[in-house]
């Protein structure tokens, strides 16, 4: 699943990559909440640990976390470049597989 996503986020326009990022960022298509949740029950159980390295689930979602405030502050990401926000929306969406956390989590409320 993620590889297709990978694929089909690519294959976006930049509007349809903005577009994809603002539903997200507002919440409209991700659950920021109940991923937030999951993800700290999974580290509280040691299932995932806290490593601060480009690449660790816990580090990745911090920092999207970060561009999800800029968001709300800014109605932007911090790097107002095409690139970026395509790899934003790539993670925000395979983050959660990453985690082992499912499909559902993304779109639970």
């Amino acid at each position: 699943w993620s590889k297709q996503t990978v694929l089909r986020i690519e294959a976006l326009s930049e509007p349809q990559v903005l577009s994809e990022l603002q539903g997200v960022m507002e919440g409209r298509t991700y659950s920021w909440h109940s991923i937030n949740e999951l993800l700290q029950g999974r580290l509280d159980q040691g299932d995932l640990e806290f490593m601060p390295v480009d690449g660790d689930v816990i580090f990745e979602w911090n920092n999207l976390c970060d561009e999800k405030r800029e968001w709300e502050r800014k109605g932007r990401l911090s790097d107002n470049c095409a690139e970026f926000n395509r790899d934003c929306l790539i993670n925000l969406m395979i983050l959660p597989f990453q985690a082992g956390l499912g499909l559902e989590s993304k779109f639970s409320t």
